[in-house]
């Protein structure tokens, strides 16, 4: 929320980005999730008007804005953000912009269709006349444009405004370029009506104007702003010193970003000469803080593409998708996989991997997921798995080579016990590397805390007294099964399985997924195709099923279960969460590109993470030690860490 800064103003070194304290504005602006599923007809409406007046240069305008606004969100991301673990954007904050930055775009092309019906010639001179209405714009621009955006800006600042309209922009007090585009709905009138005269007014004076110009200048125009929301230090004298013109003529991110810091200063577009002039100039710059060196990376998660569901999360693509959850396209899961192998094949063309940012783990530590350019196809592919475990052997020698990294976790399926014995076999191809048999690497699954995780969900709590497992065959259910009936002497377990691998009174076994609909709660451990659990509901009249708690990765929705009349919730469990929202044992974007909200981690993840802050140096492959599945517990609720609270049984 915006508050007033105090009035007296603090040396620069002292500066923050935080907001000083002082009276709080509350907005009236409904905070209520805006149903974005029908934009694409916004977008698509203008085109019903093509026999009455031209729609393709809005459609050309609007398509140049968004590629450029994607373009300097992703390259912000690459260059900027990805490696500043100290900046991290909350979820909340980024589905809000999510829902609102491209609505200035469907304005601005229904807006157009008007526009152009009365006064054609403002968007249809002829084209000898471009070059000339060009200058003409930007002459509006400096001499209408300016003056008129900062009178219009400062009046949004009124309290009464700023609780009507503005301060929904002001939410966002660290901010992305795409943060420029995002205000409320009633605000985007007057914007249009401050920028507008940059080609109006010289339309009315000389009666010409052409739509070459107006998208050019709205495009234009989208760049510069989003400059300005852009966390990017310029400190070249040309543009700070006090006898450089260019200091008033153009202004810097942290000019604008000052904005955002004080609320009462700095409200120029473009050129701060307009606040120099009368008074409101406020100098700010970002706190520079110390980050651990840049080559330095002591862990590497060894990750794996899920699906196309996965590849929608990366921020290269979008920002705004880091934390959604895994979507299935309308393509049979089989074509999906294919798709998702070609795209895959085709990346090893020119990379092996992929790299997330990095994080810090404990204020010492940095970690990275690193993810092989692979595909599910290649996971269920025997005669592929020598190229998988040949790839994280590269992997591992490049990132020792290059950053000395000896740490590696190995992430779900880059531990199958088919394709590595649960990375035995892997933790030998170490040491028959020859380069990497004496470097002392390390290979962790992780897997201690996750069976710890599991084994939580339901041990601690009462209400179970039965349950079905679906994929208690590995080494995780097999422990979580012992653990189980070792705590909980009359809780019944009921394992969907061929094969009987333990033997205890209270451990049966099944090969019909049917009888699932048998128990209330059923744990799954290992995906099956939707088809598998479409059948097994199929024809049952009493369906106990509540609940179904996933731990798989990544944990895909079940149409059949998810859209039963039984009403049956699909729950992610097995993850890790922190209520803590700068919890100081991990800072950064260690929680993006997993189809989970933020502040979460897979415990697999995360016991490699302490792991690091231990300095193990034993491979953490094979078996899971029992004995050490309390003390990694222990060790995570220490840190704020604990299983994500649910609601199982009501």
């Amino acid at each position: 929320m915006c508050k007033r800064p105090e009035t007296k103003v603090a040396p620069p070194s002292e500066q923050v980005s935080t907001q000083e304290k002082g009276e709080q504005i509350t907005p009236s602006h409904t905070h209520a999730d805006r149903n974005t599923s029908y934009d694409w007809l916004y977008f698509l409406g203008p085109a019903l008007f093509w026999k009455i007046t031209p729609v393709m240069p809005m459609y050309i305008t609007t398509i140049i804005r968004m590629l450029c606004t994607h373009i300097i969100l992703s390259l912000h991301y690459m260059f900027v953000d990805k490696e500043n673990y100290t900046n991290k954007i909350t979820q909340k904050q980024l589905k809000r912009e999510k829902d609102d930055y491209f609505t200035a775009y469907y304005l601005h092309m229904w807006i157009q269709i008007p526009l152009q019906l009365v006064f054609p010639s403002m968007f249809f001179s002829d084209n000898s006349e471009i070059s000339q209405c060009m200058l003409e714009a930007f002459l509006a621009h400096i001499f209408v444009v300016e003056p008129l955006y900062y009178v219009a800006h400062r009046w949004l600042h009124v309290p009464t405004q700023m609780k009507a309209m503005h301060g929904f922009h002001h939410l966002s007090i660290n901010t992305l370029p795409s943060t420029s585009l995002v205000q409320n709905f009633h605000e985007h009138f007057l914007y249009i009506a401050t920028f507008g005269p940059a080609f109006f007014v010289p339309y009315l004076l000389v009666g010409r104007q052409h739509w070459v110009v107006v998208g050019g200048y709205l495009a234009l125009f989208d760049i510069i702003n989003a400059f300005g929301h852009t966390n990017i230090r310029v400190r070249n004298p040309l543009f700070t010193s006090k006898y450089s013109p260019f200091t008033y003529l153009f202004y810097t991110p942290e000019i604008h970003l000052g904005h955002h810091a004080y609320f009462n200063a700095n409200y120029s577009l473009f050129m701060p000469f307009w606040d120099v002039l009368f008074g409101t100039y406020r100098e700010y710059k970002k706190k520079d803080i110390a980050l651990l060196p840049k080559n330095q990376q002591d862990f590497v998660f060894i990750g794996h593409n899920g699906g196309l569901g996965h590849l929608f999360t990366i921020p290269e693509l979008s920002f705004y998708n880091v934390y959604d959850t895994y979507v299935r396209t309308w393509l049979p899961l089989k074509l999906e996989i294919l798709l998702m192998h070609c795209i895959s094949t085709m990346t090893r063309m020119f990379t092996s991997f992929y790299s997330c940012p990095r994080f810090c783990i404990s204020n010492e530590y940095i970690g990275r997921i690193i993810c092989l350019a692979r595909s599910p196809w290649d996971y269920m592919t025997p005669s592929r798995y020598g190229d998988v475990n040949k790839d994280m052997i590269k992997l591992m020698r490049q990132e020792h080579k290059n950053k000395g990294t000896r740490y590696f976790g190995l992430g779900n399926l880059n531990k199958m016990k088919q394709l590595n014995d649960g990375g035995i076999e892997l933790a030998n191809m170490v040491k028959e590397d020859e380069y990497l048999k004496d470097k002392n690497i390390r290979v962790w699954t992780g897997d201690t805390l996750t069976v710890g995780s599991v084994y939580h969900t339901i041990a601690d709590r009462s209400e179970i007294d039965s349950f079905y497992y679906i994929g208690a065959g590995g080494k995780v259910g097999t422990a979580v099964c012992q653990m189980l009936v070792k705590a909980r002497p009359n809780l019944k377990i009921r394992i969907f399985s061929r094969h009987q691998i333990l033997d205890h009174p209270n451990i049966s076994y099944s090969t019909d997924l049917k009888e699932m609909a048998e128990y209330e709660v059923v744990l799954v451990g290992k995906i099956l195709s939707g088809k598998m659990y479409k059948q097994a509901l199929k024809g049952v009249a009493d369906v106990r099923t509540r609940v179904l708690l996933d731990y798989t990765v990544p944990v895909m929705p079940i149409e059949a279960v998810q859209k039963h009349p039984a009403g049956i919730k699909q729950m992610r469990v097995g993850l890790l969460t922190t209520k803590q929202q700068n919890n100081p044992f991990l800072k950064g974007y260690y929680d993006i590109c997993m189809s989970h909200p933020q502040n979460h981690i897979v415990p697999c993840h995360f016991g490699c993470l302490l792991n690091t802050t231990l300095q193990r140096e034993t491979n953490e492959v094979g078996d899971i030690c029992q004995k050490e599945v309390d003390k990694m517990w222990r060790l995570a609720l220490a840190r704020g860490f604990s299983n994500a609270e649910l609601e199982i049984l009501s």
